[in-house]
């Protein structure tokens, strides 16, 4: 199967980008990179060090973004030298050049439109780092952990307009929220089932198996940056952003990822 996965350069997709193109290789992949998550904006100082704090671990020997792409058979495309316009004529026919029965998003941070999303004839389908409808938008693990949540999850959804993040779910996997670990470790943590759940529905497509989906049920909250007062009060409840220590348990993680036998709770719809 032609698949195409729209991902950012950040770590957690670069985390789940390595296991996928070892589990898709039976597929011919093409891989479209985000330079970054919405528009231009001033984000908060601790925003800014966490970003500079995973750049430079993508920077510390593993293998590049082009080098995994690499070793799917193909190279790194993006929208950056179209101003980031993924709908435009130009980007639409880069897209269509790779031929796609499936989309599968990955933290992309473009809003594609329904022009993109008419292409493949499985559609497109979307791993968000939160549990939906509650947790809409970016940083979902942030808000979980600023309101106390026992649990975060990954949602598996179709992209069906260019609403954020409210297509119908295909699934969702919980695990426990860990309190004495970062927000970026409790993040990246959810790459392990999440990436069960997109190869799962792979699987499921490649057998003539239709995914099962659901609308979204409830009241929907939606979330962008958290602002300097969000970010006082999540230190104030002795959260971290990232630590030191994280270094060595992305490493770990980074590893150990492959490993499925996580305590993980998972609803498949």
């Amino acid at each position: 199967m032609n698949i195409s996965i729209l991902t950012n350069r950040d770590l957690a997709s670069h985390i789940a980008l390595s296991r996928l193109v070892k589990e898709l290789a039976g597929h011919r992949l093409a891989i479209f990179l985000s330079e970054k998550v919405g528009g231009d904006q001033q984000l908060p100082q601790p925003l800014v060090e966490l970003a500079a704090f995973e750049k430079s671990l993508l920077e510390d020997g593993r293998p590049s973004f082009d080098e995994l792409a690499a070793s799917a058979g193909c190279s790194i495309q993006g929208f950056d030298d179209l101003g980031n316009l993924v709908n435009s004529p130009e980007g639409l026919a880069r897209i269509q050049a790779s031929e796609p029965e499936l989309i599968i998003s990955l933290r992309f941070g473009l809003i594609i439109r329904d022009t993109v999303i008419a292409i493949p004839r499985h559609g497109v389908i979307n791993l968000h780092s939160g549990l939906l409808p509650d947790y809409r938008g970016v940083m979902a693990t942030f808000r979980a952990m600023l309101n106390g949540e026992s649990e975060i999850a990954s949602t598996l959804h179709y992209i069906q307009d260019s609403g954020v993040d409210t297509g119908d779910i295909i699934s969702t996997v919980a695990i426990p929220l860990a309190r004495d670990k970062s927000y970026l470790l409790n993040v990246l943590n959810l790459y392990a089932g999440g990436c069960d759940q997109i190869l799962q529905a792979v699987a499921a497509i490649e057998t003539g198996q239709p995914l099962t989906a659901v609308p979204q049920q409830g009241a929907a909250g939606y979330f962008s940056f958290p602002t300097e007062a969000e970010l006082v009060q999540f230190f104030n409840l002795g959260h971290r952003l990232f630590e030191s220590a994280d270094i060595s348990r992305v490493n770990t993680l980074n590893n150990t990822l492959n490993n499925t036998s996580h305590n993980t709770r998972h609803n498949q719809y």
